[in-house]
């Protein structure tokens, strides 16, 4: 959400897709955006034709938990496509749910990972503690 709202992307309206139905991300992430007055996806292992379904997203929001489970038939040109995935690929090297080789070069914006919304989660993560802090001081402590 984080990354959207920085890059200017207004919500309302908008088509978009999750890809996982986890409770620690795809679930909430969900729920966030149709506070933001998207109009939401929920894709899962048991969804029928997810490519096609992918396709039809303005933004895609990966949270499968599986490296490199979406390609470039999941991508339609244009399409903003954020990986929240966090894996190890058989090298050894951290890689998202995205091949982001593959589908880079149709979309206009991808979040990489490394360097992406693992990035920014530390940083929220990071502002939380610190406005946990400041509401802490003046106060008595036991």
């Amino acid at each position: 959400m984080e990354i959207l709202a920085h890059y200017g992307y207004d919500l309302t309206g908008k088509r978009v897709t999750v890809v996982g139905r986890s409770l620690v991300v795809g679930k909430p992430v969900a729920m966030m955006l149709l506070q933001k007055n998207a109009t939401v996806t929920l894709c899962h292992t048991r969804t029928v034709d997810m490519p096609a379904v992918c396709r039809e997203a303005e933004i895609l929001v990966v949270a499968a938990g599986k490296a490199g489970v979406v390609d470039a038939s999941y991508v339609s040109p244009g399409q903003v496509v954020v990986d929240v995935g966090i894996n190890m690929d058989p090298e050894g090297n951290l890689c998202g749910d995205v091949d982001f080789e593959a589908v880079e070069p149709g979309a206009s914006f991808i979040s990489p990972v490394p360097r992406g919304v693992g990035s920014v989660t530390t940083s929220v993560l990071a502002q939380h503690v610190v406005r946990a802090a400041e509401s802490l001081s003046g106060q008595s402590r036991v």
